[in-house]
């Protein structure tokens, strides 16, 4: 019998000499060597990728390596390690009529989805669905020391104050490898920690952005927060139980920018609304300075069995968008998508079996590529022009002696944005960018946070696009953008407008807790949820 040292000692071996002929010839048969490997090593199971990758050094990881090695670079390509975990959580004013729950799911999850999936397995613990996460990204070759959590399922702000803290205090000490005896000190703990959360999502409702839920959201370490907007019309609000008004996304869209938070709305094409007007839907979200998001996630309306919706669709009295249908209709909107903006998702992980109506293709984002192609116009959101998506896919390189620094200027939410941005404009690539954000005068639309005052400028993200680079490293492939000075470029610019410009006293940034660092180099000092620095 042979002993597991000497198995794993045979694997090593194995996996050494295929790193050295996937670096000397990326284009040769995987599976062919794979194969021929574990005769000549006498392996009995086939060889992992992530064994082979493993030791490969990180500087010689091309785009070539990866695709040869089939691993996804683009997991972490936009600069941070997305990491989703599911709470178990309903919605507070009960189930809109196109909304799934699956057995043992969160409300509108089906439990099939593999953020779904992994939550159910490790029984709705934030912490292992964490590390559960991590350790799978790691095995296949991406880095997870600079991380965005997401925290997903119904209405999570809306549960049991108790339930929040010990949901997040769990995730953080699964990102801190050590438990903690507060979220506060979690939290706190995470500035210094080898995996470190330099962003945290919620997703949530528009009634559940108010003021107090903002603040209890910045003190769990919130940077983003997506709401459900679905579309833009009180009538379809009522009609399908929303439990909201359009007043309420506008005010809470304010409230949420003037606390320095990041805004993504899901938009949900065919709700009761034909193609044309979901058209003209989206042309409002960017026409109406009420609203102008700075991320969408697309997802044309899915008619699932076990909701008010397939009822309606089994009598006839409910039309879905097939496919292409959907894809003409998002390629016609984004015609009008500013290139301030990142489409993050154009549909969600629901399995095609669980579909009884609208598009059954998972595809969509390059079914809307084509058709934009066909109309001869190209997307200008923030996606689509990233440079380490765009040399991932060969559609370009950066030319870093064509690379400027760009902006835009445009009145949002009662008060003004300036988009900074370093840009290959010849290649239309997008290297970095940050966003800055003048609140509106004192008064009725007074920011409710003491931190800002009317002499305060708000940095609400700063982001430099490329492959993930730990903190405190270099780039060292071709893919990482990071770590090249571009972000402070970005930061001093945005200090200066803010100052000469706008005549401002302060800067508040919204760092993650993993990212403040980063600022304390450069003035900045922790303020509440906040770094700040008088300018």
């Amino acid at each position: 019998m042979v002993s597991m040292d000497s198995e794993s000692a045979k694997r090593e071996d194995a996996a050494k000499e295929a790193a050295k002929l996937v670096l000397a010839n990326p284009s040769l048969d995987l599976e062919d060597l794979k194969k021929r490997l574990c005769e000549k090593y006498r392996i009995a199971d086939a060889l992992k990728s992530s064994e082979i990758l493993a030791k490969i050094p990180e500087g010689e990881r091309t785009v070539a390596v990866m695709k040869a090695l089939r691993l996804r670079p683009v997991r972490t390509i936009s600069g941070v390690t997305p990491i989703a975990i599911m709470s178990y959580s309903d919605c507070p004013h009960g189930r809109c009529t196109y909304c799934p729950r699956g057995e043992y799911a969160a409300q509108s999850y089906t439990g099939r989805e593999p953020a779904a999936l992994r939550a159910i397995q490790n029984k709705f613990d934030s912490g292992k669905q964490a590390l559960s996460r991590m350790d799978h990204l790691e095995a296949i070759g991406h880095k997870v020391e600079k991380c965005e959590l997401i925290v997903m399922g119904g209405t999570f702000n809306s549960q049991p104050k108790d339930y929040q803290e010990n949901f997040m205090k769990g995730a953080f000490d699964a990102f801190n490898g050590f438990e903690s005896a507060s979220l506060r000190e979690a939290i706190d703990a995470n500035e210094k920690a080898k995996r470190r959360v330099v962003g945290v999502t919620f997703e949530t409702r528009p009634d559940w952005c108010k003021e107090k839920h903002i603040d209890e959201i910045l003190e769990m370490g919130g940077t983003r927060v997506e709401m459900g907007v679905q579309v833009l019309n009180d009538a379809i609000y009522e009609k399908v139980h929303r439990g909201h008004s359009v007043q309420d996304v506008v005010d809470e869209t304010r409230i949420l920018k003037d606390a320095s938070l990041k805004v993504l709305y899901h938009m949900m094409p065919g709700l009761y609304q034909n193609e044309k007007e979901d058209v003209a839907m989206f042309r409002q979200l960017f026409s109406d300075e009420r609203f102008r998001p700075d991320m969408l996630k697309i997802y044309p309306t899915l008619v699932i069995p076990g909701t008010q919706l397939y009822e309606e669709w089994k009598k006839g009295e409910f039309r879905t968008y097939s496919s292409e249908e959907a894809a003409a209709v998002i390629a016609e909107a984004s015609e009008y998508i500013p290139k301030y903006v990142r489409v993050m998702r154009m549909q969600r992980d629901i399995p095609v079996q669980l579909i009884a109506g609208g598009m059954r293709k998972s595809n969509l984002r390059q079914l809307v590529d084509a058709e934009m192609k066909k109309k001869g116009v190209k997307c200008k959101c923030i996606r689509c022009r990233e440079s380490g998506l765009s040399r991932l896919k060969n559609l370009g390189e950066v030319d870093e002696k064509r690379v400027k620094m760009e902006r835009i200027s445009y009145d949002a939410s009662g008060g003004r944005e300036e988009f900074l941005s370093f840009e290959d404009e010849a290649n239309e690539l997008l290297l970095g960018f940050v966003r800055l954000r003048i609140p509106g005068e004192v008064g009725k639309n007074r920011p409710h946070r003491k931190e800002i005052d009317s002499k305060t400028a708000l940095i609400r993200e700063l982001h430099v696009y490329g492959q993930e680079v730990a903190v405190g490293k270099e780039a060292d492939n071709e893919l990482q953008v990071q770590h090249k000075g571009y972000g402070l470029k970005l930061l001093r610019e945005a200090e200066r407008i803010a100052k000469e410009e706008f005549d401002k006293k302060k800067m508040i940034v919204i760092s993650g807790v993993g990212a403040r660092e980063y600022y304390y180099k450069f003035g900045y000092k922790l303020e509440g949820p906040y770094v700040s620095k008088f300018l």
